[in-house]
Order: structure tokens, then C-alpha cells, then sequence
């Protein structure tokens, strides 16, 4: 990753698209945590098999394959975009260091999970209890920068975590594990959410205040889950999505329940599976015309195999939904960025991003 650094740098002094001064931003940072779908590149210098730096990945992003698991720019990519921030960097670059790190810091790692022991299957990564760690290390260098005004600076940045899918894809709904021997759906979901409740609670602590958190996707129709459980059938995979549904409905009630007991705290609850569905059922209106297969991958659905280097992706790229058999496209990372800064997310307020951050 050392050799994109002043590309990177560059990057993160003119923003994503180049279309918002960071003079304007309307949050002063944003600190992400969560998997594959945010993660900018901190599995690059990790021994770990969970890693894109490599082409065709980024082949639509300014500076090439940066370790995002995306043809482009990642939900967060986007969605600081319209907060007006620069390109937020990883965590785990040497060149994250300094002032650069007032805006924001993306701590995201591919293959990670709620739990520990999720993502064990590709060697090292960094879980979310070891993310909320190094945010920690951040808290120390910033303190030295910012001194006295440090927890006024975390206080209106915003925290964005999301987590999760890698709990069941790669790890309930794995084949070889075992978890799904030892716990029922129901105590399972209990047993992340809970989890999850914690290491909000610990951001918390440590100063968070402005809380995103988004729901599960529907699992169920990535071009993955639709070639290992469809049996044949092109269609999203109900008993994966059933899961979800449990999950998201528990995380609901979770971050409801923080929202009101963690004092001067804003969560900001995002049904993205509602979202995503109604973009897969009906991918015409939202501008894609293939929604369960990927662009890049082989095998049925083009979901057995990950997107490798020596497979072509496909050429018209905003046509698809999903970029490889896990992740979707910046395409449609676009376009969820903007039903999340400016959509109504919830019947309460804030209903968006953009209230959260104003609030």
C-alpha cells in the first residue's frame, strides 16, 4: 500500500469527486468501523486471504486498487462525499498519521465480524473489539493535536458502524462451522446483538455521541448466497433472509433502546435491507438491469469464485448491482449513499444523515 500513498494523499486532499471543498463539511469527522463494504484498505499489509489490492478491483476508482472490495468508491466513500469530507483514510497505512487523522479514520477490515471469531478462516484481521482499540490509539494522537477541545471534536463527528453479514456468510451459514450446530437462529441473533450493544456502549464511552448504523442487507440475494443455496434458482434465498430479518429486527430494538439509556447519545438506525431489496426487485427503476448476478466472478451467478485478476469483469459496470459475489457496486454505492445522508431512514428524528449531523 506504501506505493499509492501521494496518490492516496492526493486523493484525500481534493476529495472523492472533487465536488466539495473540505471547507464545507458539515461534520468535523467521521470514524468507520465495520467489514469489506467500508473497508478502504487495512487488510493490505495483513497476512490474511481477505484482500483486494489488486485489479480488477478499483478499476473505477481515481487511483486504482486501494484494497476496497468494489469496482469504486465504498458507501463511505460516497457518503462523505456529501458531507462534504475528504477521502477518510485506513487505519492501518503509515500514512495515516497527523493532522490528517482530524478528519476521520477508517478502521473497516474484510472479514471481520461481530464476534472474535468470525473471519478466523482467513487469518489475520482486525474484529471489531480489536477496531475499537485502535480507535483508541487515535483518541492518544489526537489528544496531543487537539488538546482541551479533543471531546468536543468526537462529540459532533460522526461514528459509522457497520457489521455483521460476515457473522452468518462466514461463519453461521458456513459449512464447515459449527456454530450453527451450537445455536438456534433466535439465540444466535441475541448473541450478536448483545455483542454489538456492547461495543456501541464502549464507543460510547469513549466519546461517540453521533451513531449510523445501518441493518443487514438482504444476504439472501448476493450473487454468493444465491450459487451456493439457490438450488438453481436464480432468486434471493428466503431462509438467508429470514435470518436477516431476525437480526435486523433485534438491532432495531437494540439501538432504540441505547438511543434513550446512553445520555447526550444519537443513533441513527438505517433499514438498508428495505433499500437494497426494493433495488434488487426492482433494479429498472433504480438504473441496473442485473441484479443477481456479479460483474466480476465465475461459477454460477458468477458467485462461486471472488473477483481475481484473471478474470474480466464486466464492461458496462453501472449496470450491475453487485461487483463481485459479496459486494455491491460503486453504482449502487451512490445511490445508497444518498437515500442515507438524505432519505427518510426512520420515522423519528433524525431521519437521515443529514439531521444526524446537524442535530
Amino acid at each position: 500500500m506504501a506505493a499509492m500513498d501521494a496518490a492516496f494523499l492526493f486523493l484525500v486532499l481534493v476529495g472523492l469527486g472533487g465536488s466539495l471543498a473540505a471547507g464545507k463539511a458539515q461534520v468535523p469527522a467521521m470514524f468507520v468501523f465495520g467489514d469489506s463494504l467500508v473497508d478502504p484498505g487495512n487488510n493490505n499489509n495483513l497476512l490474511t486471504l481477505a484482500r483486494a489490492n489488486f485489479d480488477p478491483n478499483g478499476i473505477d476508482f481515481p487511483v486504482g486498487e486501494t484494497g476496497r472490495f468494489c469496482n469504486g468508491g465504498t458507501l463511505i466513500d460516497h457518503l462523505g462525499d456529501r458531507l462534504g469530507l475528504t477521502l477518510i483514510p485506513p487505519f492501518n497505512d503509515p500514512a495515516t498519521n497527523g493532522s490528517i487523522i482530524l478528519r476521520g479514520v477508517n478502521y473497516a477490515s474484510a472479514g471481520s465480524g461481530i464476534l472474535n471469531d468470525t473471519g478466523e478462516i482467513f487469518g489475520n484481521i482486525f474484529t471489531m473489539d480489536q477496531q475499537i482499540q485502535n480507535f483508541n490509539t487515535t483518541i492518544q494522537q489526537i489528544r496531543s493535536l487537539l488538546a482541551g477541545s479533543t471531546r468536543n471534536h468526537f462529540q459532533r463527528s460522526l461514528f459509522a458502524v457497520i457489521t455483521g453479514s460476515n457473522d452468518y456468510i462466514n461463519n453461521y451459514l458456513l459449512p464447515i462451522s459449527t456454530t450453527s450446530s451450537q445455536y438456534t437462529p433466535e439465540r444466535f441473533t441475541d448473541l450478536l446483538v448483545r455483542r454489538l450493544g456492547t461495543q456501541l456502549k464502549a464507543l460510547y464511552e469513549l466519546g461517540a455521541r453521533k451513531f449510523f448504523v445501518p441493518g443487514l442487507g438482504p444476504l439472501g440475494c448476493i450473487p454468493n448466497q444465491i450459487a451456493f443455496r439457490g438450488n438453481g434458482s436464480k432468486s434471493c434465498v428466503e431462509s438467508t433472509n429470514n435470518l436477516v430479518s431476525l437480526h435486523n429486527a433485534k438491532l432495531k430494538a437494540m439501538i432504540r433502546a441505547h438511543d434513550k439509556q446512553l445520555r447526550g447519545s444519537t443513533f441513527l438506525y438505517w433499514d438498508s435491507y428495505s433499500f437494497a431489496f426494493d433495488v434488487i426487485a426492482n433494479p429498472a427503476s433504480h438504473g441496473f438491469k442485473y441484479q443477481n448476478t456479479a460483474c466480476c466472478g465465475a461459477g454460477r451467478s458468477k458467485g462461486e469464485i471472488i473477483c481475481l485478476s484473471i478474470i474480466a469483469p464486466c464492461e458496462n459496470r453501472s449496470e450491475y448491482v453487485f461487483w463481485d459475489p459479496y459486494h455491491p457496486t460503486d453504482a449502487f454505492n451512490f445511490i445508497a449513499a444518498k437515500e442515507a445522508y438524505q432519505g427518510n431512514l426512520q420515522d423519528s428524528l433524525p431521519r437521515n444523515v443529514k439531521e444526524l449531523v446537524a442535530s
